[in-house]
């Protein structure tokens, strides 16, 4: 990742001005980056801060220190962050394997501290840029069972989206579910799932500008090309299979099926990956179990070649998320954070199908 990518963010996706403060928030593998972005933002007149977390300490963590060092937030990096105009989040860790073999309610404190950072800063308004990409690493790519390579060059793709065409369809979305609540899901693989969004949808084209702020759209990532909505936590009812499958703590969960009544998991199974999750679950604070997000993909340049995460941004896809939803606006505070992305359903907004053989309709 080169200069242009740092200046890309503090010019183009963050709008930073003079005399406003910029955090950045890192792991160490993605430094150079945060320098990068650190000396940009001082050609815009910005101030900076720099915060990291080391793989090793990281590590420490896990084995060595008591649940309690890990799960209480610092109240520092929260306070000062809340105070920023502007936030910059680099992913990791480099190797997300550190999660294998440690205490599972340790590892979701870690890896939840990144949903509670950005809740945060959408609650205090803080234009905030999600660096997704520095997170695709090669020990993760390994970890995952994934093409690094691939990885890249898709990632790369979608950064070169067309913003026109993403805000169109983005906008075509949003007009139904200003219109209508009700979500109904189904697909011959098993799913049947119907729930209530509530809110007011976010579209997410990776630029954050005044008509943004204005509209507390202030939450924006790198590849972009979503459109996320909250829903009702207790009104998902029926079931949801996802045939594709999706990292989580250094595991893959596959073949994943899920039960919902009154908003809540009832039964869950998964060809693999089951147990993982279910202890996550498990260890979860209050309404972990819940439906609470809705993301549509609408990245222009976004295919079926992608791989997990990315398949969030291709259209055609539905990505459903558990747990905490503050990110986006929701009202779910928790400590669990997952979403999992559905290639083959039928998706109606009300009346209208929109989604059909993995292809939008509108």
């Amino acid at each position: 990742m080169s200069s242009s990518f740092a200046r890309q963010i503090i010019r183009d996706a963050l709008r930073v001005r003079d005399q406003e403060l910029v955090w950045i928030h890192t792991w160490d593998h993605s430094l150079d980056l945060a320098q990068e972005i650190l000396q940009q933002a001082h050609l815009h007149g910005a101030s900076v801060v720099l915060s990291m977390v080391s793989e090793s300490s990281a590590i420490h963590l896990l084995k060595k220190a008591p649940l309690e060092a890990v799960t209480t937030p610092s109240s520092h990096l929260f306070s000062g962050v809340s105070r920023a105009n502007a936030l910059v989040v680099l992913d990791g860790p480099e190797n997300p394997g550190i999660f294998r073999t440690v205490d599972k309610g340790k590892a979701l404190a870690i890896t939840s501290s990144l949903t509670r950072l950005l809740g945060t800063a959408f609650s205090k308004r803080v234009r905030t840029l999600h660096v997704r990409t520095t997170a695709f690493t090669e020990q993760a790519a390994k970890t995952y069972g994934i093409s690094h390579a691939k990885w890249l060059q898709e990632s790369n793709r979608c950064l070169t989206m067309n913003q026109a065409a993403t805000l169109d369809l983005g906008h075509r979305i949003e007009a139904l579910l200003r219109k209508h609540h009700e979500i109904h899901l189904s697909s011959s693989e098993g799913t049947d799932l119907r729930f209530r969004t509530r809110g007011s949808p976010l579209i997410d084209d990776g630029i954050i500008d005044q008509s943004d702020v204005q509209s507390k759209n202030v939450l924006t990532q790198l590849p972009a090309g979503t459109l996320s909505i909250p829903v009702d936590e207790s009104s998902a009812e029926g079931t949801v299979v996802f045939t594709w499958p999706r990292a989580f703590l250094s595991d893959t969960i596959d073949k994943l099926r899920l039960d919902f009544k009154k908003g809540a998991i009832t039964d869950l199974r998964a060809q693999r990956g089951e147990k993982t999750f279910e202890r996550a679950l498990r260890e979860g604070s209050k309404l972990s179990d819940r439906l609470t997000r809705l993301v549509f993909g609408i990245n222009s340049q976004a295919s079926t070649q992608l791989g997990q995460p990315l398949d969030v941004l291709i259209p055609g896809t539905i990505t459903l998320g558990l747990g905490d939803n503050t990110a986006i606006g929701g009202r779910v505070q928790s400590n669990f954070s997952y979403e999992h992305t559905l290639n083959d359903a039928i998706v109606s907004i009300g009346p209208t199908a929109v989604i059909m053989d993995g292809k939008l309709t509108l």
